[in-house]
């Protein structure tokens, strides 16, 4: 079995029973460290900034954003992990990153995961796969 036809089984995978002991600490860090190498092949906004799509879980999607230089030189995170809900319309949770060590993306994980814990168990809250998978 190759690690994409894995990696596409563990996807499918999340049912409404399993959503939450399907969301493993290792496949959100494997999505986070790639979030955060896809930034460098993004175009920067207007406002200098750039984002990535780290997941999306039914109505929670989870972005991480670099922030502008200019925001970084007064003393700001120069990462930002948001969990934005589509059905609040609203942001759930954030936390800054300086560089990803450890203990930042332990923090990062955790707090996909306590965000998780308040999405409703249905179909639709089932996270896409991959985009290598697409």
């Amino acid at each position: 079995m190759t690690s994409n036809h894995g990696a596409a089984q563990r996807a499918a995978r999340w049912d409404e029973n399993s959503l939450s002991l399907d969301l493993c600490t290792d496949e959100i860090e494997q999505r986070m460290i790639r979030a955060y190498i896809q930034l460098v092949f993004r175009p920067y906004d207007a406002d200098g900034s750039r984002s990535v799509r780290v997941m999306r879980l039914g109505t929670l999607e989870v972005q991480l954003t670099e922030l502008p230089p200019d925001s970084v030189a007064s003393g700001l995170p120069p990462f930002w992990l948001e969990v934005f809900s589509f059905a609040g319309h609203e942001s759930i949770d954030s936390c800054g990153c300086f560089e990803f060590d450890e203990i930042e993306l332990a923090s990062a994980v955790n707090l996909v995961l306590e965000a998780t814990k308040a999405l409703p168990l249905r179909p639709s809250a089932q996270p896409e796969p991959p985009a290598h998978l697409i």
